[in-house]
């Protein structure tokens, strides 16, 4: 990826940045260390990935923002995760509206879905085509889920997890399933639009926002939450 098309000079603050979080942050870091920006080596850089963002790591970024550079070089954070749940994002929020001095963030998901909207209101964003290609088997799984019985539906799901990892707490698994979700609520809110009066469109569309809040909350069931959009839809 080509960031001189991208960043600036004097850099914002905070930057998200769509892309594999496992290889984004490392090219990302050469970039900026060609660039002259940062050490990569120096305690003013700390380049993380995270297969899923806790409240323990938002505490480990916390302490990190609150030490003083010690070069005259920029203080450098890069958060790369697939995933981040509603209660650190909360905690990492007001990290953001409070920098140290001198201090950039970038975090690199593969997804900016999977961040609230008042995160995405305080950064730069930054999308590649990668997510883009990454999608189209997720919208070829979901035209599929759609047309297939409640039964064969829920036995789909079985494969899915395995692809994504059979752990509650990967954050592939729950990227998957909010982009999943994300995918399902387009193909509804285009038969809404048809028809405005669809009492069953209507409680299928809350059904996937309810879902889509409960994938961020820590310790919820993502087989549950799947399996229930099965019997939904």
């Amino acid at each position: 990826m080509d960031f001189e098309q991208f960043l600036p000079k004097d850099l914002y603050h905070s930057y998200v940045i769509e892309g594999n979080p496992e290889t984004m942050g490392d090219i990302l870091l050469r970039y900026l260390e060609s660039k002259g920006e940062v050490e990569s080596k120096s305690p003013d850089v700390l380049c993380q990935v995270y297969e899923s963002f806790t409240m323990k790591d938002v505490s480990q970024i916390k302490e990190w923002n609150s030490n003083n550079g010690i070069t005259k070089n920029k203080k450098i954070c890069i958060i790369a995760t697939k995933f981040i749940n509603r209660e650190a994002e909360q905690t990492f929020l007001k990290i953001l509206e409070e920098p140290g001095i001198n201090t950039h963030y970038f975090i690199i998901v593969p997804d900016v879905s999977v961040l609230c909207d008042t995160i995405i209101s305080r950064v730069h964003v930054i999308k590649t085509k990668e997510y883009q290609n990454n999608n189209i088997d997720i919208k070829k799984d979901v035209l599929l889920f759609i047309s297939s019985s409640p039964s064969d539906r829920v036995n789909s799901l079985i494969t899915i997890i395995k692809k994504n990892k059979n752990e509650e707490n990967s954050g592939q698994l729950r990227f998957y399933a909010t982009s999943f979700i994300n995918e399902l609520e387009i193909v509804f809110y285009e038969k809404f639009k048809k028809n405005r009066n669809d009492e069953n469109i209507k409680f299928i569309l809350n059904e996937l926002q309810k879902s889509r809040e409960y994938l961020s909350t820590p310790g919820a069931a993502v087989k549950m939450i799947l399996e229930h959009l099965a019997l939904v839809v």
